[in-house]
């Protein structure tokens, strides 16, 4: 079945396999408007599978001539920070039972070359602001906390509330995937472990917990550090699959977004607020709840060979004063994927071979980093909150040895987090 925006413009494609029936469906909408032909609301002919395809082929770039708040409704997308950060708002499907939720994102370079970060987000439905707002509107921060716009929920003075973006799938692009790899120069680079480089790559992860959160519809966010007009090519696919009936309704999952320091709007810096300081956030508990669950990404960029993107720095989390735990972001296997990045550059270092001295081929994409590798997918930590108790609570980030901006380097730190929890509230 195809997408239809309003104006007869093609959006997307949902697929569905109904065991029960061959029922057809045709969607329209625009951003808000779902009209279903066709179609019983009942239980029995629900979809058994549905494919939400988001982008297919679709050309993220940076144009610095772009409005921030330009609206392209050709293929539906709201573009901010000269194109750097994309939204678009989906209706969640209908399931009697929660499914299983997969996030599937194929990606290739249309030109750039560099390795970059990237986020596949959801704005909370809950959130009365969105990243437009950060674009048309100024509000008052406390700098005393090292924040910025889109990091740390608050509430205006006219009583709007914002709550930070939840990731739900961070990536770091490779160096040149795709568009590189039939270069014939560059494969003069290729080592001999690699037959071939690849012609794209692909991620993919499962936000089962997060189908209570969605509530009705879904806004979606894709961020990519580019600074190209050549950009990538992206396909970005939902996938819900039914589970195994259960005579009882599992309980509700609720989330609380708390932070995220990604840059996520123009008027945002890179953070590196843990140079000065810890990052903090308050929340609230609410009675009832059980199984808590604190979810964390971290990857440290820039500064060069002996900043935070190269430089082992422990991050320590405690809850109310009290050490939850602390670990250090890192990743030493980044040569394991040296066939997604032909566009890395390479050079050599001196080793020694069986008592010989010799020069040995090294990529920059095979060097250890901070929790990433260029190429890969960065999995959230998740450490369960066992005896915390409904209430208010502070939660505090730090990673003492961060080091600042300075005049040649960017240190920088991409953080996010948010609680989850379940409630038993299903009729």
């Amino acid at each position: 079945m195809i997408l239809i925006d309003t104006t007869g413009s093609k959006l997307g494609i949902i697929n569905y396999r109904n065991t029960l029936n061959n029922t057809s469906f045709l969607f329209l909408f625009s951003f808000s408007l779902l009209v279903v032909c066709g179609c019983s609301s009942s239980v029995e002919n629900m979809p058994q599978y549905v494919e939400v395809k988001c982008m297919t082929d679709f050309h993220y770039y940076f144009n610095p001539t772009m409005n921030r708040d330009s609206l392209l409704n050709v293929d539906g997308w709201s573009r901010y920070d000269a194109g750097r950060v994309v939204t678009r708002s989906f209706i969640k499907p209908e399931f009697h039972q929660p499914p299983t939720i997969t996030v599937h994102m194929t990606l290739r370079s249309a030109g750039d070359p560099w390795d970059k970060s990237g986020t596949v987000f959801m704005i909370p439905p809950s959130s009365s602001l969105d990243l437009r707002a950060f674009e048309e509107e100024t509000y008052a921060l406390d700098t005393s906390k090292q924040t910025y716009p889109a990091i740390l929920p608050f509430e205006t003075l006219t009583g709007l509330t914002y709550e930070p973006a939840i990731e739900l799938l961070r990536f770091i692009t490779p160096f040149g995937v795709g568009h590189f790899s039939d270069n014939d120069r560059l494969d003069e680079y290729r080592p001999v472990y690699v037959p071939e480089w690849a012609d794209s790559v692909s991620w993919n992860t499962d936000i089962s917990h997060l189908w209570d959160s969605m509530e009705d519809s879904l806004t979606l966010g894709v961020y990519i550090d580019t600074w190209t007009e050549t950009g990538y090519s992206l396909d970005l696919t939902l996938e819900f699959a039914p589970k195994p009936a259960l005579q009882q309704l599992p309980p509700v999952t609720s989330t609380v977004s708390l932070f995220n320091t990604t840059k996520l709007s123009s008027k945002q810096q890179h953070f590196d607020g843990f140079a000065n300081g810890n990052l903090q956030v308050d929340f609230v508990l609410p009675e009832g709840a059980s199984d808590v669950a604190f979810h964390y990404h971290a990857t440290g960029h820039g500064g060069h060979a002996t900043g935070d993107e190269f430089v082992r720095c422990e991050h320590r989390i405690a809850l109310d004063s009290t050490r939850v735990t602390h670990f250090t972001p890192w990743r030493d296997d980044c040569a394991s994927f040296r066939r997604f990045n032909p566009s890395s550059g390479v050079w050599t270092e001196r080793t020694y071979w069986r008592g010989d001295s010799i020069d040995e081929r090294i990529a920059s994409s095979d060097y250890s980093r901070s929790g990433w590798c260029p190429g890969s997918q960065v999995d959230a930590l998740t450490f369960p909150l066992k005896g915390i108790l409904p209430g208010p609570h502070t939660l505090d980030i730090s990673v003492p040895t961060a080091q600042a901006f300075n005049d040649s380097e960017m240190n920088f730190w991409n953080v996010a987090g948010y609680l989850s929890y379940t409630e038993n509230l299903r009729d």
